[in-house]
């Protein structure tokens, strides 16, 4: 605990992209959030993660594919690169005005 610049107790967090490195969590709650790690350099403590994705960068992802060349699977569900970190809002949708014109033609 000692030696991290940032403290979370018993504080909740939701549909925020998290950054774990340097920082202390006790007794935190996870909700809906990208949790992103890339030196490792933090302390999690009694808290919960729920429909969270986790997101290695940097040292953390280097580890994650040692990890995933010696057991041959990847260590945890973690996200891609290429995934996009929130969903696309389609460019062509269409105003409720819109819907409820075309309902009625």
């Amino acid at each position: 605990m000692e030696g991290y610049k940032v403290h979370h107790k018993n504080s909740t967090f939701s549909g925020k992209r998290i950054e774990l490195d340097g920082k202390y969590f006790n007794h935190c709650r996870f909700k809906d959030c990208i949790i992103v790690l890339e030196k490792g350099d933090t302390d999690i403590a009694g808290s919960s993660f729920e429909n969270c994705k986790l997101l290695l960068k940097g040292n953390a992802y280097m580890i994650g594919k040692i990890i995933k060349l010696f057991t041959g699977k990847s260590p945890l569900k973690v996200l891609d690169f290429d995934e996009p970190l929130f969903e696309k809002t389609n460019p062509k949708s269409i105003s409720r005005k819109e819907l409820s014109a075309r309902k009625h033609e």
